[in-house]
Order: C-alpha cells, then sequence, then structure tokens
C-alpha cells in the first residue's frame, strides 16, 4: 500500500464519517466465472453455462473503471472465477492502475500467472497479487486444487519479487491443513510474501432460480477456537501474517450477524458502503455479492446513482441485522468492513502498513 493510498483511505474514512457524503474504500470487479481449477469448497464448478457464459466485454469492463474512479474510490481488484483466463486481463490492469492510478490488485490461483508475467513484463498498473496457497507441498496443493498449480504459484511470487509487485499469500484453512500453518508461514517468509490465514467457508451462492453450495462443506472447516489459537501463536513467531487479532476475534466470537443480540460488538458489517462489488455480467448487488436481494444493471445505470440511491442507503444502515448475515465470516467482508471504523482501520491497514506487509 502506497503512502498516498493511506492518505486517500483517511480522506475517505473522514468524509464517510463526518459528512453525509459516502465514497466506498475498495471496489473489485469479476471478470469471469470460469476456472481452471476444481477445488472442494467452492461452488464455482457447480455453476451452469448459462450463468458463466455471460461476461462482460473489455470496453464495458474499461467504462466500468472509469465510473469507479469518478466515485472516488482508491482501490480496485480483479477476481473471478479465475480472473487470469481473461486475455485483456494485461489491458485491464493498465487501464485501472496507470490511467487512473488505483491501488490495483488480481486474486488468481496462479496457474497462468508466470506466462502473463514474461510475456507482459512488468504487469504495468499492477501493485498486488492475491496468491492461492493452502499446502506446503506440491502433491498436497496440487490434490487439493485439482490443478498442478503448486510451482505455478512458486514461480509467480520469484517473478513478482523482481518485478517489484507484492505478493500476498491467500491460504484457506481447513481441517487438513491446520497443522502444516507453521510451514506454509515459513515457506511464505522465506519467499519475501504476507500471507492471509483464514478458515474454510460455507459459501452459500444465490441467484433468482438456484441456491448453489457445497454439501459436504461442513467436514473441511476447522473449529474456530482452534484456528483463532492456532494463528494468535503462529503471529509470535511470524510478522508476515495480516490476520490481525480483531478479525482474528471477530470470527471466533461468531463473526457478523445475530440480530438483535449480536455475536460480537468489535464490528458491524459495512460492506454495503465500504465495497463496491461488480458481477461478472455487470451487475451489482445489496447488501452483498453472497446474499443479494436487490441488483442494480450498472451497464445500464450510473454506478454513482446506484450508490446513492435511496434503497442502497437504507442497506447501509442496516448493516448486519438481516437473518442471512447470521454467523458470516467471510474474510472479504471483514476485511473491507474495517476501514469503516478507525481501531479496525489502524489495526489492519495503518499498522499493516507500518510493519511493511501491505509496501
Amino acid at each position: 500500500m502506497r503512502i498516498k493510498n493511506v492518505i486517500k483511505y483517511l480522506r475517505i474514512f473522514t468524509l464517510n464519517k463526518f459528512t453525509q457524503k459516502k465514497v466506498p474504500y475498495s471496489a473489485q470487479i469479476e471478470l469471469t466465472l470460469r476456472c481452471n481449477a476444481v477445488c472442494p469448497f467452492c461452488s464455482f464448478p457447480l455453476l451452469p453455462k448459462n450463468l458463466i457464459s455471460k461476461e462482460m466485454t473489455t470496453q464495458q469492463i474499461k467504462n466500468i473503471i472509469d465510473q469507479i474512479a469518478k466515485l472516488g474510490v482508491t482501490a480496485l481488484s480483479f477476481t473471478g472465477g479465475e480472473p487470469t483466463l481473461r486475455k485483456d486481463l494485461p489491458d485491464l490492469v493498465y487501464h485501472a492502475g496507470v490511467v487512473h492510478d488505483f491501488m490495483n490488485g488480481v486474486a488468481t490461483n496462479g496457474y497462468l500467472m508466470p506466462s502473463l508475467l514474461k510475456k507482459n513484463g512488468r504487469l504495468e498498473g499492477l501493485d498486488y497479487i492475491l496468491l492461492s496457497l493452502d499446502y506446503p507441498t506440491a502433491e498436497l496443493h496440487d490434490k487439493m486444487r485439482g490443478i498442478k498449480t503448486f510451482h505455478k504459484v512458486i514461480e509467480t511470487i520469484e517473478l513478482a519479487n523482481k518485478r517489484d509487485k507484492k505478493v500476498i499469500i491467500s491460504t484457506v484453512v481447513m481441517n487438513d491443513n491446520i497443522h502444516l500453518l507453521d510451514s506454509i508461514c515459513e515457506l511464505a517468509e522465506n519467499l519475501n510474501c504476507s500471507i492471509e490465514l483464514f478458515p474454510c467457508e460455507n459459501i452459500i451462492r444465490d441467484f433468482p432460480d438456484k441456491t448453489y453450495q457445497i454439501n459436504d462443506i461442513e467436514s473441511l472447516i476447522p473449529k474456530l477456537s482452534v484456528w483463532a489459537n492456532t494463528v494468535l501463536k503462529l503471529r509470535e513467531n511470524y510478522k508476515n501474517i495480516l490476520t490481525d487479532p480483531i478479525s482474528i476475534a471477530v470470527v471466533e466470537r461468531g463473526g457478523f450477524g445475530g440480530y438483535p443480540n449480536y455475536h460480537q460488538e468489535l464490528l458491524r458489517c459495512h460492506v454495503a458502503e465500504a465495497y463496491l462489488f461488480v458481477r461478472h455480467d455487470g451487475f451489482i448487488d445489496y447488501p452483498c455479492k453472497i446474499h443479494p436481494f436487490m441488483s442494480f444493471d450498472a451497464l445500464k445505470h450510473p454506478i454513482s446513482k446506484i450508490y446513492n440511491s435511496k434503497e442502497v442507503r437504507e442497506i447501509m444502515v442496516n448493516h448486519d441485522s438481516y437473518d442471512f448475515c447470521n454467523n458470516c465470516r467471510l474474510g472479504c467482508a471483514i476485511a473491507s468492513s474495517m476501514p469503516a471504523r478507525w481501531k479496525t482501520l489502524g489495526s489492519k491497514f495503518i499498522l499493516g502498513y507500518l510493519n511493511g506487509n501491505l509496501k
């Protein structure tokens, strides 16, 4: 995170806290639902082709990026599915990171990233890569992901280090890898990477005609108290761990929701206000991408009008009081909500920057 981005975050915090003007802290564009991996904890492989095929064009995505910049957002990332399956990714990264000077990142499994970095030099405009790595060995990681990607991940990190791109390893903590977290953190440290360690989640994806989820997902999810104690102990030895004590406490105490007797009072969900997520087909869902009950077509309506509409403002003030918010502990929801409070903004982002993990 560049120092000017810290200043931008503080400016948005001041606007959101003390004025009627609202600005999202970050935005994310889902470039595709296609993926070249088959992870047992992910419901994307279950989605039908008629959902997967509806992708925005390059120009439509650029127009979306232009609107997000005009709104005043400071950070933008690309996700999927697997965003590297889009051949226009380098062009989109350039448009976001160079044309608009976003703090710009890509979330990827890493399989195609080495060829992208080699072919496109520095991938100009890209600040960081959020890279999936769940095990410290190729045999275990590739078996879980259903694709031979471990060595591609290591190669991506080596190339990124040479090109001055920050790498953040994202590890899905499960019952069968929680005893290996020390080795994963050590590997990340040796490779000059920061690392996030959030527990596997039971993500239920709601669509108008059907709901998709993994039936036996509970067998993968570790006991939250064990996960919390493990990560807290690891933090004593590894300074590259981004999963902070407040995030750990939020998850361990039950996550978001539980209205009127909330599971925890550390942090309410601010996703509707703080985080702008644009789907692969150009729609924006509220209150969040997982449980939408209101959707707006950003290809037909200006994003600024959507975000500032009466309907969305009413959703913002409800935070995590909806029934489906109960026990939500999505890492992305926690991270995107943390800038909304000074204490959590400092814990997650400012300290992360000062410690060198977000530089």
